[in-house]
């Protein structure tokens, strides 16, 4: 099997797989490849028997009908999930097209580039240079879905209990450095049950748009929040009109990118607003857990301190919808956070729901996995480095399945991914391959 890596990553890219709508067809794309290499394979749906368009793709070594997947093996993951791709005219070098994976001087552009599809396709080359048939583990390849949904897929992959790997590499953009340590997170949705006015029920209509600057929403002081924006204007302007009213109101795409628009429409009324008085106690409550979070630093990180982001705001039919995350370094007490977290249902109307909840990874510095990665890492002339993640990852999970898991993969992760113009390094595409090969080798 030959193939052109840069060929396929733009065949990969120009396959939609929002995580939202689910990753089948990047899945499908991909299936063929690893069975070239003599992979058996294994797809595994959502929990529920569901048919929908999820799936994790589970390329292994052992038969299919083994008990064990990846018995006390290897498992390399990478999520062929994306974020949506936001202002689609935000899109410069790639024509306002996300999925048109465009190469201009060194760098290869698109949705996915390096978050994280064209990772898996290093992978299959790396497989191909070394030979399935060579590697004397147990060896597992997986495409995960949902990783931007709360890390469903992976999550699935341990409540499934069909692989217990002893080494794992999991995908994130790193500049090929290995992420030993990253923060937890706390993902939730808020509802206010509480149907807006109808435009018609106030006079003076205003509608105004907030713009803000995207961002990874694991590192929020690279952005500017549009949705906090909207709120500081609405809360002033109410200070000033008593009786505002809030007609509609929409911003942001998904919990985790800082968002970069937020939509108001307000109007006159004859008594004061319960959206309005909602959004002002959730507001408050907000600031409080702020100053106990200020408390705490890790100066490993960057920023050093548990973040949040309001990511997404909307209407729902007659209730208010609020997604929202907190990003948790690891000496961050989350009992005492989600218990300030909790008055917001003591607000009438509000209903909290907790969507996902992941520790953070704190990997050994002296685990054999990571001395293998420096060993690889070496081999093919990289300076090793460990930095720490903002951001959460797979990797917990595994880790939490008892394996001992480094993050890492080609891609400038900060500014760079849950952004548009999205891309990679040509050259650290190939330097991702020639790790991989080496890394692998060690096993052969």
């Amino acid at each position: 099997m030959t193939w052109d890596l840069l060929e396929e990553a733009k065949k990969l890219i120009a396959i939609r797989s929002i995580s939202q709508e689910g990753n089948r067809a990047a899945v499908q794309f991909v299936a063929p490849f690893c069975e070239k290499l003599g992979f058996n394979l294994t797809f595994q749906a959502p929990a529920g028997g569901s048919t929908g368009e999820d799936l994790n793709l589970i390329a292994h070594t052992v038969p299919p009908n083994s008990g064990d997947l990846c018995p006390k093996g290897l498992l390399w993951v990478t999520h062929l999930d994306t974020v949506p791709p936001g202002d689609l005219s935000l899109w410069t070098e790639t024509g306002g097209d996300p999925y048109c994976a465009t190469i201009k001087g060194e760098k290869l552009y698109g949705l996915g580039s390096a978050d994280t599809k064209v990772d898996i396709l290093c992978k299959l080359k790396a497989i191909e240079t070394v030979g399935l048939k060579n590697v004397k583990i147990p060896f597992a390849l997986v495409g995960s879905y949902g990783e931007e949904r709360g890390l469903a897929g992976i999550k699935r992959l341990r409540e499934s209990e069909v692989m217990h790997p002893r080494f794992a590499l999991v995908s994130e953009a790193s500049d090929l450095r290995p992420v030993l340590k990253h923060k937890g997170i706390l993902y939730m949705k808020l509802f206010f049950n509480s149907p807006l006015p109808q435009a018609g029920e106030g006079l003076g209509v205003r509608e105004l748009t907030f713009h803000g600057k995207a961002a990874h929403g694991s590192t929020p002081h690279l952005g500017d929040n549009a949705i906090e924006k909207a709120f500081q204007w609405l809360f002033e302007e109410q200070a000033k009109e008593p009786n505002l009213q809030l007609i509609s109101v929409e911003g942001g795409t998904v919990h985790n990118i800082v968002p970069e628009k937020c939509l108001l429409k307000v109007a006159k009324g004859s008594n004061f607003s319960p959206q309005i008085d909602f959004l002002k106690k959730f507001w408050q409550i907000v600031e409080r857990v702020d100053q106990f979070l200020e408390k705490d630093r890790d100066e490993a990180f960057d920023p050093p301190v548990t973040t949040r982001n309001i990511g997404v705001i909307r209407q729902e039919g007659d209730r208010l919808l609020i997604e929202f995350d907190y990003r948790l370094i690891p000496s961050t007490d989350g009992n005492t956070l989600f218990a300030l977290l909790k008055e917001l249902v003591q607000i009438p109307g509000a209903e909290l729901k907790v969507l996902s909840s992941n520790p953070p990874l704190d990997t050994s510095l002296q685990s054999e996995i990571v001395e293998r990665v420096t060993t690889a890492l070496r081999s093919v002339g990289s300076e090793i480095s460990f930095p720490v993640k903002s951001g959460n990852t797979e990797g917990a999970i595994l880790a939490m399945m008892g394996a001992e898991a480094v993050v890492i993969g080609p891609g400038k992760a900060v500014g760079n991914i849950h952004k548009p113009n999205e891309h990679n390094e040509i050259s650290q595409l190939q330097r991702a391959v020639d790790f991989y090969t080496a890394f692998l080798r060690q096993f052969c």
